[in-house]
């Protein structure tokens, strides 16, 4: 049989005590919100509900999804990027259980149909916002909760796992004049932590950053970057904010989207004529297609961007193996030389340590074998997640050749002329210290299925 080792918090039968948790629904009222509490904790399921957040919270899962049909409600949680299946319940328990979930987190819980978002905090070994989203289907209801700290975990580029040499070339073309620097990522894979944390790290207390946003999609104020909104709900457009904030003369463009052509040319112009700097956002699976995408998707602005753009970072989130229980191998040369790795470079790989199946568990005779699972990780073999970086800069070679042959391509091929580490590269390095496997790293950089 499986065991886990026993400890401090793990209940005299191996299983771990899940924190405890509380919940803060927002409402202006106490009084109310203490009624609603009440109301909610008399109802037999409560305790259903705690146990699906507080397990959530204990796994260090980000995402809960909840699929509703006839049958029941089956449970999925989101660690470390993977989903994994939990143990289901049936309708009628289910059924109770969202409808506490929707009441705490100012929902309507009698509609099973219509797009619903709310937002609910809760208190379980930290503090966490919940969002909640819930969509009708065809067959019942699915149901996204979203598990965020309530403030920011990952801070700096090292938190992001950059490395330092990187972190002082991005810095220093984050802190330049007269050009864009691109931020991309991988759909899925952290470009809103990223966009954040790079922000952050660049100085915005010598200079003056502003930022536009739709007000519809605004993310929280920065420090030391002013915001301005436009709402695009009531036909707004960058436009209605741009004209009175040139005029302050500001330092630094912050431009999650360039919304249109008119925006775009208008940016551009004051990065190449008025020697200002624009940091902007793409999603994009590499830097040269981060890079691409933006020259063909505005093809009038095309030259005016090869002139313009220094760089382009790129993000990839891979998991990070778990330091206690990862297994060391001694790679052979055939492995080195397939990974572009000098021979005796590297002397120790790791994997994951992945316990066998049930089926798999047994001696010779069919007899069970316990085998020790490990606490930190919880069996998974990795434990949270790391960024691999690409950071692209944009030479005189480069921009010719995004003159007269702009694809992906001939990109990449001219930019390791000059040195250029792709995210292939990077990941290969972040396999070769021991960081991640290279199975992890093949899974990720796999081609998106279509």
């Amino acid at each position: 049989m499986l065991r886990k080792k026993k400890d401090k918090n793990s209940k005299s039968g191996g299983e771990p005590v899940l924190p405890a948790l509380e919940f803060k629904p927002v409402n202006a009222d106490k009084q109310q919100a203490q009624g609603l509490m009440v109301a909610c904790r008399q109802v037999e399921q409560y305790p259903l509900l705690v146990t699906l957040i507080a397990q959530a919270v204990s796994v260090r899962a980000d995402q809960v999804l909840l699929d509703y049909t006839v049958q029941g409600a089956s449970i999925r949680y989101r660690v470390d990027g993977m989903w994994e299946t939990m143990p289901p319940m049936d309708r009628p328990n289910g059924d109770k259980v969202l409808e506490i979930f929707k009441r705490l987190a100012g929902m309507n819980f009698a509609d099973r149909r219509t797009k619903q978002k709310g937002k609910l905090p809760i208190a379980c070994a930290g503090d966490w916002i919940l969002e909640i989203l819930s969509q009708g289907t065809p067959n019942g209801e699915r149901v996204l909760v979203k598990i965020d700290p309530k403030k920011p975990i990952l801070k700096t580029l090292s938190d992001l796992g950059m490395r330092d040499k990187m972190q002082e070339q991005l810095k220093g073309l984050l802190n330049a004049n007269d050009a864009v620097v691109v931020v991309s990522g991988a759909a899925g894979h952290g470009l809103p932590t990223m966009w954040r944390v790079v922000l952050e790290a660049a100085d915005r207390y010598v200079r003056d950053f502003h930022i536009i946003e739709d007000k519809i999609t605004a993310e929280a104020e920065l420090i030391n970057i002013t915001q301005h909104l436009f709402d695009s709900s009531a036909g707004e457009t960058p436009k209605n904010v741009l004209a009175s904030l040139l005029l302050k003369q500001p330092d630094v463009l912050v431009m999650p989207d360039f919304i249109n052509e008119e925006t775009l040319q208008t940016i551009i112009e004051e990065v190449i004529e008025e020697h200002r700097h624009c940091i902007t956002k793409i999603v994009a699976p590499s830097a040269a297609e981060a890079y691409v995408k933006l020259l063909t998707t505005h093809k009038k602005q095309s030259k005016n961007l090869i002139k313009a753009i220094s760089s382009v970072l790129n993000v990839r989130l891979v998991r990070r193996l778990c330091e206690k229980c990862r297994q060391p191998f001694q790679p052979n040369p055939q492995l080195l030389q397939k990974l572009g790795i000098p021979s005796g470079r590297v002397t120790t790989m790791y994997q994951a340590f992945i316990p066998p199946p049930p089926e798999q568990r047994v001696d010779a005779k069919g007899n069970p074998i316990e085998i020790e699972i490990c606490e930190r990780c919880g069996g998974r073999g990795f434990y949270g997640r790391a960024g691999i970086f690409e950071l692209l800069q944009i030479t005189d070679e480069i921009r010719k050749v995004a003159e007269t042959n702009p694809t992906v391509e001939a990109i990449v091929q001219v930019a390791r002329k000059v040195g250029h580490r792709t995210l292939q590269d990077e990941g290969v390095l972040a396999v070769a210290t021991g960081m991640t496997s290279l199975q992890e790293l093949q899974r990720v950089m796999a081609p998106a299925k279509a």
